[in-house]
């Protein structure tokens, strides 16, 4: 089994290069080095074949290999990450889903495509999401909202191109990835708050702190990715992917980092628009119903939210 994956030297990426060579597949990388985690040289890459260029300037004619899936990864991450491409994200995105479809219909093979719940949009309190819930509907015009509506095109794009085309896809909606490599450049919570712990610097949570998330362990979101992958009775289908019992408060991560690696940092509230600038927009609240991949892939969470914090101290103590 062979199978291509873009943005696979990022957070995300990296473990599912140790996933898919775990269970037995060829692996060819095409990744720009925008976001990544690893290098090319890393130990982890040593049996795949890595592009380093921008996927738009990879033709499909050159890529001689018959491949067996497709794992879209390629994507600007993270709530500071999407700032960097205010105005140009939502053509990143559906230049790169068109490039994407290409290849799956050249190959007729899957094309998993990680989209973001973040297309669920505001709720007024947090809420159980099912995949079938009311999609984003924008109230104003923030940068923000081009990342969500991008995907969200990306999407429609998909589902529509599977009714005139042989193109085969699913599509993940992940809920807060969290774990081990993650990066805090994109703006991310536990890699931000662990080492600014283990340095004993201020802890610096944005606001007052009782935002909602649910934190879900990488390696638990790349198994996921992975059912829907291979699986030969579900094609076509949208799969939330999160661990909806890891639901706490940003306050709450800042104090279990802080009580974990014994640090003396202050935890301190912030304001976000003074360190990012004035686009920055938190997330909104929301937690993932993840019946269906449970049920009908038969997907399970491992790690609960202590343990995750664990896994990204002991990655950063290193």
């Amino acid at each position: 089994m062979k199978l291509l994956m873009t943005g696979g030297l990022g957070f995300l990426g990296s473990h599912s290069i140790e996933k898919y060579e775990s269970e037995g597949f060829e692996i060819t990388i095409i990744d720009n080095l925008s976001s990544n985690v690893i290098e090319p040289t890393d130990e982890l890459c040593k049996n795949s074949h890595v592009i380093i260029d921008d996927i738009l300037n990879v033709s499909w004619d050159t890529l001689q290999d018959d491949f067996d899936v497709i794992l879209h990864l390629a994507s600007p991450v993270g709530p500071v990450g999407v700032l960097k491409h205010s105005g140009e994200m939502a053509r990143y995105i559906l230049d790169d889903i068109y490039w994407a479809i290409d290849g799956a219909k050249k190959f007729d093979c899957p094309l998993i495509f990680i989209s973001t719940s973040e297309i669920y949009g505001y709720r007024e309190k947090a809420e159980f999401l099912k995949e079938d819930d009311d999609k984003l509907l924008v109230g104003d015009f923030k940068v923000r909202n081009e990342y969500s509506m991008g995907k969200l095109l990306a999407e429609i794009v998909l589902s529509n191109t599977s009714k005139v085309s042989n193109l085969k896809y699913q599509i993940i909606r992940p809920f807060n990835i969290s774990g081990p490599r993650q990066l805090k450049d994109g703006g991310f919570v536990l890699p931000t708050f662990t080492q600014q712990a283990l340095k004993d610097e201020p802890i610096t949570v944005f606001g007052d702190g009782e935002q909602i998330r649910a934190f879900t362990y990488v390696k638990d979101i790349v198994d996921g990715i992975y059912l829907t992958s291979v699986t030969n009775d579900h094609m076509n289908e949208i799969w939330n992917i999160g661990n909806g019992e890891n639901v706490a408060t940003i306050k709450h991560m800042a104090e279990k980092v802080k009580e974990f690696t014994n640090s003396k940092s202050e935890i301190v509230n912030v304001d976000p628009k003074t360190i990012h600038g004035p686009l920055f927009e938190e997330a909104w609240d929301k937690i993932p119903d993840s019946e269906k991949i449970k049920k009908l892939l038969g997907w399970e969470s491992t790690l609960g939210v202590d343990e995750i914090i664990e896994s990204v101290i002991n990655f950063w103590r290193r």
